[in-house]
C-alpha cells in the first residue's frame, strides 16, 4: 500500500521535499517505476523549482513548456553545476581529500568550468513579414536594377535531374542545352565563377555545350528559329535573389547568393516576426535567466537599416496621443503583445525577483539599476539625463558607463518603463528611404543587478547587455540626401537651402559612423571565434579599442558571459544583397553554416539538400491545394451598373455576377512557391501550373 502510495507522482513530491539530495538520489533505486518517475520531464522541473527555493537558483518553472530548445533535464544539468554560487566562504577552509587539498581541487574545477563557459554564442534569424508597408520615400520596384541571377552548373544539373527522374548527367545536360537559361548566363561568365567542383568535369560540360549550340547546321536554322520563338513566348521565369525559402522547426534559411548559388545558412533559431512573445522566448528569456544566475549576458540584434531591428528590441512606438515617436508607451500594469526584448526582459528580471523575494530559503539582498546610452562615432551621450555627454572626456566615456557612473537605481518595473520612456525621446532618429523611423545612431541598454547572500556573504553582480545596432546602409538605397534645389524661392530660400544641406552632411556622417561601428564589431567577434577554436592560449588579440561600441561591448562579449546575436534581415528580391551580408555575419559568429559543395562525398550531401528543398516546396503547394479547396466556394454577386450614355442616366442594370472568393491568400501563397519552384528547375511557369 505504501509503494502504491509513493508511486503517485504528486505525492512522491511532497515526500521528496522533507529529504535532502542523497535521500531523494536513493530513491532512484527503489524500483524501475520510481526511476521513472524521477527521470522524467516532470521530475526535472520539479527539481528546478527545489534548486531555486534551496540553493537559490532561478528557472522559469512558472511556464508550462520549458524555453525552447532546451528541456527541464538540460536546464537542471546546467544549473547544478552553479549549485555553489551562494555558499561563499563557507568551503574556504582547505581540507585534504584523497591526497589533495581542497582548495586545489577548486582550482581543477574552476578551470574545468572556465573552459566549458568560453564564449558561447546562439544565433537567431529574424525575418521581417513580407508586405510590411513601405516608408514613403522608398523607390518603386521598378525603378530597382535586378540583375539576372544563375545557378552554378553543379546545382542546376542537380536540380534537373530531380526534377525529370534523369539518371545521368548527359540527360540532364541535354535538358540545359534546349533551356538555354544558362548557356546565356556562362557567356557572361557569371556562372564558371560559382561553380565549385571538379575543374575537368566542369570544362567538359561547357565544351559539350558550346558545341552542341555551336554545330547547328544551316538546314536546321529555320527549326531552331522556331524554337527559338516558342521559348520565348513560354520562358522560365529568371532566378530572384535574397532569401528563397526558410524553415522554422530546423532552423535554415536557403537564399540565393549571386556568386554561390543556392546557400543553407543554419541557425539556432528562425523566427518569422509573427510573433514577439515567441521570438523573446526564444532570444533573451534564457539570458535574463542568466544574468539571475550570476552570469553576465548580452543581446544584440544585427541587419540593415528597415530590417526591424528597434521592433524586435523595443516594439513599436506609442500612438499619437501617448508621445508618438517621442515614446514607448510602456505600461507596467497593461502587458501588450506588441513589447520588444527590452521591456519584456525587464518585466521578467522584476517578476523573478519578486517571485525570490517570497519563495527562497536562504535570504539574498537584489538591487538593480539601469544605464541607457547612445554612441554615435567617438561619442557616447547618456540618454537617461537629457543626452549629456559621458565622463569628462570622449577618451573616458566607455569607462564611465562601464564602472557604473551612469546608472541609475530602479526600484520597480514602473520606474523602468519610465527611464525607457524618457530615453526614447533623446535618441537620434531620422526619415529615409528604407525605414521612416532609422535609427541614426547605436544603443546600449544595460540593467545591472547586484545580490548578496545575508548568510554567507557571497555577493554577485552581473549585467544584461541590450544592444540595437544601427542598420548598415548605402547611401545609394537608403537615400539620407535630400535634393536641396527643389526648395521653394522665397525670402528665406537661402537659409532653407544652407539647413538642408547642413542636414544632409550630418545624415552622411551618421551612415558613416553606424558602418564603422558594424566593422569593428565584426572584426571583434571573428577574432573572439578564432581564439575559442584555437583555444583559450592562442594569443588573437581581439581589438576593442577600435570603436567605443566595442569598448562598451567587450565585457558582454568576452570572458564567460553568454551571448546571442539576432539577424534582422528582410525577404524581398531588392534587399537580396544587404540580406546575404547579414546572414554571413551571423554565421562568422556562431560558425553554424554550410554552403552548398560538390566535391566528394559532398556532392551526395548537396543532392540530399536540393532534393529535401524540392520535396519541401512540394509538400507547401500540396498543403495550399488542400486549403484551396477547403475555403474557396462561388459567391453570386448582384453588382449596380448606371448606364451613363443613357438620356438623365436613370437606367440602372443589375448584373448579377459569380465569383470565386474564400482563398484569396493561400491562392497568392500557391503563386508565389509555383514561381520559385520553376525558378529552381528552370521550367517554364505554364508547365508548373499544369498547362
Amino acid at each position: 500500500m505504501k509503494e502504491a502510495v509513493l508511486e503517485n507522482e504528486d505525492v512522491l513530491f511532497c515526500v521528496l521535499d522533507y529529504c535532502d539530495h542523497q535521500d531523494r538520489s536513493s530513491f532512484l533505486f527503489l524500483s524501475r517505476t520510481h526511476g521513472s518517475l524521477l527521470t522524467s520531464e516532470a521530475s526535472f522541473k520539479w527539481r528546478l523549482e527545489r534548486l531555486h527555493k534551496e540553493r537559490g537558483l532561478y528557472a522559469p518553472t512558472y511556464r508550462l513548456d520549458p524555453p525552447p530548445g532546451q528541456t527541464w533535464k538540460s536546464t537542471f544539468e546546467e544549473l547544478w553545476r552553479r549549485r555553489d554560487i551562494w555558499v561563499g566562504s563557507s568551503i574556504s577552509k582547505p581540507r585534504r581529500v584523497g591526497g589533495r587539498s581542497n582548495s586545489q581541487s577548486r582550482r581543477k574545477n574552476a578551470t574545468l568550468e572556465k573552459k566549458r563557459d568560453t564564449f558561447r554564442i546562439s544565433v537567431c534569424a529574424r525575418l521581417k513579414p513580407r508586405g510590411v508597408a513601405r516608408p514613403t520615400r522608398a523607390p518603386s520596384k521598378s525603378a530597382i536594377e535586378r540583375k539576372k541571377i544563375a545557378l552554378p552548373l553543379h546545382q542546376r544539373l542537380e536540380l534537373i535531374r530531380m526534377n525529370r527522374n534523369l539518371s545521368s548527367r548527359k540527360e540532364a545536360l541535354e535538358v540545359l542545352r534546349d533551356q538555354r537559361g544558362w548557356f546565356g548566363a556562362l557567356e557572361e561568365g557569371s556562372c564558371v565563377d560559382g561553380y565549385v567542383g571538379d575543374e575537368e568535369k566542369n570544362e567538359e560540360a561547357v565544351i559539350w555545350l558550346n558545341g552542341k549550340s555551336s554545330g547547328s547546321t544551316s538546314g536546321a536554322s529555320e527549326d531552331v528559329d522556331a524554337e527559338d520563338s516558342l521559348d520565348n513566348t513560354t520562358s522560365a521565369p529568371s532566378l530572384r535573389g535574397g532569401i528563397h525559402f526558410f524553415d522554422k522547426e530546423d532552423g535554415r534559411i536557403i537564399v540565393v547568393d549571386p556568386t554561390k548559388g543556392l546557400r543553407e545558412f543554419a541557425f539556432n533559431a528562425v523566427d518569422d516576426g509573427a510573433s514577439q512573445s515567441d521570438f523573446y522566448d526564444t532570444t533573451a528569456l534564457p539570458l535574463v535567466g542568466d544574468v539571475i544566475n550570476g552570469h553576465s549576458a548580452t543581446c544584440l540584434v544585427y541587419g540593415q537599416t528597415g530590417s526591424g531591428k528597434t521592433h524586435a528590441m523595443f516594439g513599436p512606438p506609442a500612438p499619437a496621443a501617448e508621445g508618438g515617436e517621442k515614446s514607448l508607451g510602456l505600461n507596467a500594469k497593461k502587458v501588450a503583445e506588441t513589447w520588444g526584448i527590452v521591456p519584456r526582459a525587464c518585466s521578467q528580471l522584476f517578476g523573478a525577483l519578486d517571485h525570490r523575494r517570497k519563495s527562497l530559503n536562504i535570504e539574498i539582498d537584489a538591487s538593480v539599476s539601469m544605464s541607457y546610452v547612445e554612441v554615435f562615432g567617438d561619442k557616447v551621450v547618456d540618454l537617461l539625463r537629457g543626452g549629456a555627454k559621458c565622463g569628462q572626456s570622449r577618451v573616458a566615456a566607455q569607462r564611465f558607463v562601464l564602472d557604473g557612473s551612469a546608472e541609475v537605481p530602479v526600484q520597480s518595473l514602473d520606474d523602468a518603463f519610465r527611464l525607457l520612456n524618457a530615453g526614447e525621446a533623446q535618441k537620434r532618429k531620422a526619415a529615409t528611404a528604407m525605414n521612416d523611423r532609422s535609427s541614426r545612431a547605436h544603443t546600449i541598454f544595460i540593467a545591472t543587478l547586484r545580490q548578496k547572500c545575508t548568510s554567507t556573504g557571497a555577493d554577485v553582480t552581473s549585467r544584461l547587455f541590450l544592444a540595437d545596432l544601427g542598420g548598415s546602409e548605402k547611401a545609394k538605397k537608403s537615400q539620407p540626401i535630400r535634393d536641396s534645389t527643389n526648395t521653394s524661392r522665397s525670402e528665406n530660400a537661402d537659409e532653407a537651402i544652407a539647413d538642408t544641406r547642413t542636414k544632409n552632411e550630418e545624415r552622411l556622417r551618421e551612415a558613416a559612423n553606424i558602418n564603422l561601428g558594424l566593422l569593428s564589431l565584426k572584426r571583434c567577434v571573428d577574432a573572439l571565434v578564432k581564439r575559442q577554436r584555437k583555444g583559450n592560449r592562442a594569443h588573437i588579440h581581439v581589438p576593442y579599442s577600435e570603436n567605443k561600441l566595442t569598448m562598451l561591448l567587450s565585457s558582454g562579449l568576452g570572458g564567460n558571459n553568454k551571448t546571442c546575436i539576432v539577424v534582422c534581415a528582410a525577404q524581398e528580391e531588392e534587399h537580396g544583397p544587404e540580406t546575404v551580408a547579414a546572414l554571413r555575419f551571423g554565421q562568422m559568429c556562431g560558425g553554424v553554416s554550410k554552403t552548398l559543395m560538390s566535391v566528394g562525398s559532398g556532392a551526395t550531401e548537396e543532392g540530399a539538400r536540393l532534393r529535401d528543398l524540392l520535396t519541401r516546396i512540394d509538400a507547401s503547394i500540396a498543403r495550399c491545394e488542400d486549403n484551396i479547396m477547403k475555403h474557396e466556394q462561388w459567391v453570386t454577386r448582384k453588382e449596380n451598373r448606371v448606364d451613363e450614355r443613357a438620356q438623365g442616366s436613370d437606367y440602372v442594370e443589375v448584373r448579377t455576377t459569380t465569383v470565386l472568393v474564400g482563398a484569396e491568400k493561400y491562392r497568392l501563397e500557391m503563386e508565389d512557391l509555383l514561381r520559385k519552384r520553376a525558378e529552381l528547375v528552370g521550367e517554364p511557369l505554364n508547365k508548373e501550373i499544369g498547362v
